[in-house]
């Protein structure tokens, strides 16, 4: 029997623990959350036969958001490895319903369906040249984690059309600003540092929070922190535009 391990469901579960019809949710740690991926030391990408797939191959399937790379125990194996599996886009639909809910940002400023107030922004770029564009805006959080590869990719695929513009926004100091873009590069954006103005203004907390709208600066996506699918809604929201 194969193993299966699909990176959008792990990314987007939750943890809790219960006796009879009592359940107390609990958050877990990076630490906790690593502990329960197996670990890989095979590179190469297999599909679910096992064989080898070509490395060029299957990060352009990647990229088409069909396809993910998740873990399994192939048969006749006894380590897990890297296999290429089909997107399940009904599973996808049913994380972003659940998610959308559970990581939902503190602030009612960022609650889906809000219009976006821009004052905040405006000491740092000219809103009137944001006219008619739909907008992403990342919130970077205190500590970075790695959580904007994939959210490069999609933006990369749709920013040429002109049809929105990217802010990375920060708290930290100038220093940290640029020890967290070297980690966890965000690309095609303009990057907002020092910017405690604004993330008083939004409540983020010191929370990675991603918020996107749509060119009437209605919020049509805001979630705490990447889960799964996120690049999967995203992509879905800037090909709409």
């Amino acid at each position: 029997m194969k193993k299966i391990i699909s990176a959008a469901l792990l990314l987007s579960c939750s943890v809790a623990f219960g006796q009879q019809a009592t359940v107390t949710p609990k958050t877990m740690t990076g630490a906790q959350f690593n502990a329960m991926i197996p670990k890989v030391t095979d590179p190469k990408v297999y599909d679910m036969s096992g064989k080898v797939l070509d490395s060029v191959k299957v990060k352009q399937m990647v990229k088409t958001l069909d396809y993910g790379v998740g873990m399994a125990k192939l048969a006749g194996q006894t380590e897990y490895k890297h296999v290429l599996i089909k997107a399940n886009h009904a599973t996808n639909a049913r994380i972003d319903k659940e998610t959308r809910l559970t990581r939902r940002p503190k602030s009612p400023k960022l609650w889906e369906g809000t219009a976006l107030d821009l004052k905040p922004l405006a000491k740092h770029v000219d809103i009137d040249k944001l006219q008619g564009k739909a907008l992403v805006l990342l919130f970077r959080a205190s500590q970075y984690p790695k959580m904007y590869p994939k959210i490069n990719d999609v933006i990369a695929n749709y920013i040429g059309d002109n049809k929105f513009e990217v802010f990375a926004i920060s708290n930290l100091s100038y220093e940290d600003a640029m020890n967290a873009q070297k980690a966890d590069p965000v690309l095609n954006a303009h990057n907002i540092i020092d910017a405690q103005d604004i993330t008083d203004f939004y409540e983020t907390e010191g929370d990675a929070v991603i918020v996107v709208t749509n060119a009437q600066r209605q919020i049509t996506y805001a979630v705490t922190a990447q889960v799964g699918v996120t690049p999967w809604v995203m992509n879905g929201l800037l090909k709409a535009l």
